[in-house]
C-alpha cells in the first residue's frame, strides 16, 4: 500500500536538514517509511509581524529541504515531474522518501506573480492561499474579510498557478474566498488537510456543499488529524478520523478523500495516534469495516497521486 499525506509541518520546527530523517516530534521521514512506500507534502509555513517575516522564513525553510535533498539524494527527492513520481511509487527503496513542497499562504510570493515562475522552479507544486492571516491574495477563515475573498491579484494567482501545474489549496480560506475559487479555478483544486463540518462544526471544516464542488472539480479533501477538528469536544480518537471519511465518503465517494494529518502543524493528535508511525492504524479499521481495498488504497494514497499524476509536467 502507497501512503500520501498532504499536509506535514515539519519544516516550520526549525530542524537541521539530518533530523528530516529522525526527531522525536510528530513526523520524520524513517517513521513514515515504516508504514510502506510513503509520499510526503512538506508545507512552508510561519508565523510573523508581517508579510516580509513570513516570506523570509519560509524561504529559509526551502533552503533547508533543498539541502537536504542535496546532502542525501540517497534519502530524499522533491517531486517536480511526473516521472519523479511515478519512480517513487515503484519504488522499493525502505529509506527513501519522495516529498511535495507547499507554501501555506501567499505571503511566499509577496506582491510579485513572477515570484511563482521562481517558486515553481524551484520545486513548489502545491499553494494554500492563506493561514489563519488575510494576505494579499485573499481573506482567511479567521482573518478580517480585508477582501471580501480572492482579491483582484489573488484571481491573477490562481490562474498564473494553474498555469504553471500549481494546485491550489483552499484549506484556511474563508467560505467567499473558497467561492471566488472555485469561479475562477479552471483545473482540480483541493482541501489539503481539512475535514467536514457536519461532522464537526468547527469554522476551519468543509460545508458538504464545498465538499461536493472540491469533488466536482477532480481534487480532493485531506482528512485533519487535529482533535479540535475532528470532535466537537476535542476529545478525539482514531473513529473520530473514520467518522469524517465515511461521511465525505457517502457524500461524493471513496475516490475524494486522502490524508493530510498536519503532524507537527497541531498541539496535539487524537487519542491512538503518537505520530506518521502509527498511519497504518487507520487503513487497518477501514479494512476491518469491510471498506473494499479498492477503496481504503485510493484513501491511504492512490487518489492523491492520481491527482498530482494528472497535474503534473511530463
Amino acid at each position: 500500500m502507497i501512503f500520501f499525506d498532504a499536509h506535514c509541518d515539519i519544516l516550520s520546527a526549525a530542524i537541521e536538514p539530518e533530523e528530516i530523517f529522525s526527531n522525536n516530534k510528530h513526523w520524520d521521514a524513517d517513521r513514515a517509511l515504516s508504514n510502506g512506500n510513503f509520499i510526503q507534502v512538506l508545507s512552508l509555513f510561519a508565523e510573523g509581524n508581517n508579510g516580509h517575516e513570513i516570506k523570509d522564513k519560509m524561504e529559509t525553510q526551502l533552503a533547508r529541504v533543498l539541502l537536504a535533498e542535496k546532502k542525501y539524494p540517497e534519502r530524499i527527492k522533491i517531486i517536480r515531474k511526473k516521472d519523479e513520481l511515478s519512480n517513487c511509487i515503484n519504488s522499493f527503496e525502505t529509506r527513501k522518501i519522495g516529498c511535495f513542497i507547499e507554501a501555506e499562504g501567499a505571503e511566499i510570493i509577496g506582491n510579485s506573480l513572477s515570484e511563482l515562475d521562481r517558486l515553481y522552479e524551484a520545486g513548489l507544486r502545491i499553494l494554500t492561499l492563506s493561514w489563519n492571516y488575510d494576505n494579499a491574495v485573499c481573506d482567511s477563515i479567521a482573518g478580517n474579510s480585508r477582501h471580501n475573498g480572492l482579491s483582484a491579484f489573488g484571481r491573477q494567482v490562481v490562474k498564473k498557478a494553474e498555469d504553471l501545474g500549481i494546485i491550489i489549496d483552499v484549506s484556511h480560506a474563508s467560505d467567499k474566498t473558497f467561492s471566488d475559487v472555485a469561479q475562477v479555478s479552471r483545473k482540480p483544486f483541493i482541501a489539503s488537510h481539512s475535514n467536514s463540518r457536519s461532522v464537526c462544526s468547527h469554522r476551519r471544516n468543509l460545508t458538504d456543499e464545498q465538499i461536493n464542488c472540491i469533488s466536482k472539480s477532480g481534487g480532493v479533501i485531506g482528512i485533519n488529524l487535529c482533535p479540535d477538528f475532528l470532535n466537537n469536544t476535542g476529545n478525539a480518537d482514531i473513529m473520530d478520523i473514520i467518522r469524517h471519511i465515511e461521511h465525505i465518503s457517502a457524500l461524493v465517494g471513496t475516490k475524494y478523500v486522502g490524508f493530510g494529518c498536519d503532524f507537527d502543524g497541531i498541539d496535539n493528535l487524537p487519542e491512538g495516534i503518537r505520530g506518521v508511525q502509527d498511519m497504518n492504524k487507520i487503513v487497518d479499521i477501514l479494512l476491518r469495516l469491510n471498506y473494499k481495498e479498492e477503496d481504503v488504497k485510493n484513501i491511504a494514497g492512490l487518489n492523491f497521486i492520481r491527482l498530482l499524476q494528472s497535474m503534473l509536467a511530463a
